[in-house]
């Protein structure tokens, strides 16, 4: 049970007769970083009372020591089970303004100064205005009984008949929000604006990010939320307004008509219920850049006149809502169902958190498969069929049951070329009336369309979506474009006239959602077979886009294995950045398909040597390329460090762990901290997963031997002058200690993509040709059906 006090310090000065509030009573607030003024406040710890933390607080915040007058407010929240929440506020004895001077982050306010800062979206919760007006002119009463407030929320019943439910009901029904996806937006609604009650626009702003949402955009998607002009968000108007920006709620009938009324708002900007000329001419360039028309200026203007004669309005004249509202429901203007909608499910990231804390609280001493962490229908893995048995704790770790208990429909059909590339991709419930879904299952696909579980699946096929755009971005970077005369007007593995500012936001927006994801993860995963490993890219976009090709054309979604890079992503090559942004779109999309390990150069100290810094600044300028550079290291801080595949094989960059780290169990790997910024000071142990290497056991000197020894198969890695070498006898060692067959690892250069070393046990793959100008070839393993195949690719 979370437990919050918030303090309100009132002027001494100023206060009336019988400690009432005088019009110029001056209360203390404090800045909250990035989400506006509010009370002293702070969380209750262990073993104190409230009043200990009410003092404690002002102490922290004022210096001074001020005791308490009586209890304003109690609020309590029990609505999520498993996130109880208790907040209060007291009153502190009045103090004089001198003992505590102001400075940046505290200051004396009037009621006036409060009205204000709610107006200009400055306070982190409007209840301080309400509060200063109840006791204004009356004394606190801790025996009132009005103190106490307990939240209170009717969820959506989306299972009513819609003629049974209001208006905006229906939106939320649209959207097939049923009650656990309320209470996971709930959950993060309260995680946002505590200690406050509702949401105001700073704490608006800092989800939304999260969300994905452009921050030019933000402000106009607050307002056409705050439907009652309160400058504040109650839940409902948080719920309602996510409901109509999903990309899949349905644009006809009463949502469409209560969904054109959120967009009627978000284009008037100064929210008089009028469309001004201006705020129509960008509503319809909007709706002609969705459609992906032609953006200069001529071809807009002909397109805001045309579209103005529909309403019977000249250019000059404003437009009112409920006239917006019939053209629109007459289907003259076309083009709003495209307008208001995010990129990508609401659900998208917060999905993951909420399953992932879900199952923690039930099995707080098991690990999962990332594939069962994230897709709790989606267990029908190849090697996990063939099994099916649950494996009880060990040193390894401890996994759940591998088998699924029924199979059920997927979300899309596609349509697929004989080349291997998809031409059509389509919702199966838009198939329902065809002969394709016959009667008797219709209810069933009505009904099933809507669960969150399937949310990822149909972000995946959103063309919209960030990572999808990503990936359009890069197949024009890839080709060849031709002009007129036969000259290449862009050559193969260049963006040409690209705007590289968007291109920028997009890269930054997969950032943060990846990073999100990988903390996630546990630092040491546990695949299944097929698996496809690959080693080092280092910025070698031609060889991806080749494996790409060979290995899932048709995107991770659709194949049956499991991809698995091993790191050193970038560096070394000229096209680290859109190496790591294809790898982290397809993440994004296939988060149970694709993983990605932390090498050696995915550290920033590493790429301040090499090339990776200076190719961020070089392609977006120094400000841009420096956040696109620390957004992306961000994510590399939290990638785990390690995998195995059907418990038989290990998975690294580097090397393998020494007794040294938790008695060489692989088990301790998922101690490793995350985010880990700096791993050569923060875990020895990932350093060296990171950086060791095998010992040619060949030719040793009686030295090397005698180190060796007393080493125990380890020993001072003097190529690298970091890390260690380890020998043939470790490496046996730790395969019989973890109950292991074969190391797999990265790393080393090798002739033709790969090397078998060290009796054959100790797999080293390279899936980046012509490595620095040399000759070498790339490839990867397949482990299937207890083989490891390499396969070499021709990248000529």
């Amino acid at each position: 049970m979370a437990m919050e006090v918030s303090v309100f310090v009132q002027s001494q000065s100023e206060v009336g007769t019988g400690g009432g509030s005088g019009d110029g009573c001056r209360f203390l607030l404090v800045l909250v970083k990035d989400r506006g003024w509010w009370l002293p406040h702070g969380v209750v710890s262990c073993g104190e009372t409230i009043k200990d933390t009410a003092e404690r607080i002002c102490k922290d915040k004022t210096s001074v020591e001020i005791g308490m007058k009586g209890i304003l407010r109690v609020h309590f929240n029990n609505i999520l089970a498993n996130q109880v929440y208790n907040h209060t506020i007291l009153k502190a004895n009045p103090v004089q303004m001198s003992e505590i001077p102001e400075t940046d982050t505290r200051k004396w306010f009037i009621l006036d100064d409060l009205k204000l800062l709610l107006q200009e979206d400055q306070l982190l919760g409007t209840e301080i205005v309400s509060i200063v007006e109840m006791i204004k002119n009356e004394d606190v009463q801790e025996a009132d009984p009005s103190i106490l407030s307990q939240a209170r929320i009717d969820f959506v019943d989306i299972e009513k008949e819609p003629d049974a439910m209001l208006p905006v009901e229906q939106v939320v029904k649209s959207a097939k929000f049923d009650k656990r996806v309320q209470q996971m937006l709930y959950s993060e609604f309260c995680e946002h604006c505590r200690p406050s009650e509702v949401m105001t626009f700073k704490s608006f702003q800092g989800l939304m990010k999260k969300k994905g949402l452009p921050a030019d955009q933000t402000a106009d998607v607050f307002r056409s939320f705050d439907v009652h002009q309160t400058h504040a968000l109650t839940f409902h108007d948080y719920l309602v307004g996510m409901a109509a920006m999903e990309p899949h709620t349905q644009h006809g009938g009463i949502p469409a008509e209560i969904r054109c009324r959120y967009i009627f708002r978000f284009y008037d900007k100064n929210s008089d219920g009028l469309l001004q000329p201006d705020d129509f001419r960008n509503m319809v360039s909007d709706i002609r850049r969705l459609k992906q028309l032609p953006l200069d200026e001529e071809s807009v203007q002909e397109d805001v006149e045309e579209s103005a004669k529909l309403f019977g309005n000249e250019l000059s004249n404003v437009l009112p809502l409920m006239e917006f509202l019939t053209t629109v429901g007459q289907l003259k203007f076309r083009g709003t169902s495209m307008l208001f909608r995010l990129n990508q499910s609401c659900l998208y990231n917060m999905k993951r958190k909420f399953v992932s804390d879900d199952r923690k609280a039930k099995h707080k001493r098991k690990r999962f498969k990332p594939d069962n962490l994230y897709f709790p229908s989606a267990h029908h893995n190849a090697a996990a069929n063939k099994s099916g048995d649950s494996v009880d704790g060990n040193e390894n770790g401890s996994k759940v049951s591998l088998s699924s208990d029924h199979y059920e429909l997927a979300t899309h059909t596609v349509k697929v070329r004989r080349t291997g590339t998809l031409t059509d991709v389509m919702a199966i419930w838009e198939l329902s009336g065809t002969s394709a879904i016959c009667k008797s299952a219709r209810a069933l696909m009505e009904g099933d369309r809507g669960r969150f579980d399937r949310t990822l699946s149909v972000d995946a096929f959103n063309q919209n979506s960030h990572p999808n755009e990503m990936l359009t971005g890069l197949r024009y970077f890839e080709r060849t474009i031709k002009g007129s005369n036969e000259k290449a007007s862009k050559e193969a593995f260049d963006w040409g006239k690209v705007d590289k500012s968007a291109l920028a936001r997009c890269l930054l927006s997969l950032c943060h959602q990846v990073e999100l994801l990988l903390r996630e993860e546990p630092r040491l995963l546990r695949l299944s077979s097929p698996t496809y490993i690959l080693g080092d890219l280092h910025g070698n976009f031609h060889d991806l886009v080749c494996f790409e090709k060979a290995l899932w054309r048709m995107g991770p979604l659709l194949m049956p294995a499991n991809f698995l890079f091993l790191g050193d992503y970038v560096d070394r090559g000229q096209y680290g950045v859109e190496t790591i942004a294809y790898l982290f779109a397809q993440k994004l999309l296939a988060p149970s398909k694709f993983y990605l390990l932390r090498g050696n150069h995915e550290v920033r100290s590493v790429q301040k040597m090499f090339n990776f810094q200076n190719e961020c600044v070089n392609k977006f300028g120094e400000a841009v390329g420096g956040e696109i550079w620390e957004a992306v290291n961000k994510c590399f801080d939290c990638m785990p460090i390690a995998a195995t595949v059907d418990d038989k094989l290990f998975c690294v960059h580097g090397g393998i762990p020494s007794p040294d780290y938790g008695g060489g169990f692989i088990g301790c790997i998922n101690d490793i901290p995350v985010p880990l910024r700096d791993p050569e000071k923060e875990s020895d142990l990932a350093w060296e997963l990171m950086w060791s290497d095998p010992l040619n056991s060949e030719n040793q000197s009686e030295e090397v031997k005698s180190e060796l020894e007393a080493g125990g198969g380890f020993m001072f890695n003097t190529k690298r002058g970091t890390a260690s070498f380890f020998s043939c006898e470790a490496l046996m060692e730790f395969l019989e200690r973890n109950k292991l067959s074969h190391v797999v690892r990265a790393h080393e250069v090798q002739h033709v993509g790969f090397k078998v070393q060290q009796g054959g046990h100790l797999l080293t793959v390279f899936s980046s040709s012509h490595y620095c100008g040399a000759s070498n070839e790339a490839a990867c393993i397949l482990a299937d059906n207890f083989k490891l195949r390499m396969i070499r690719l021709d990248t000529s």
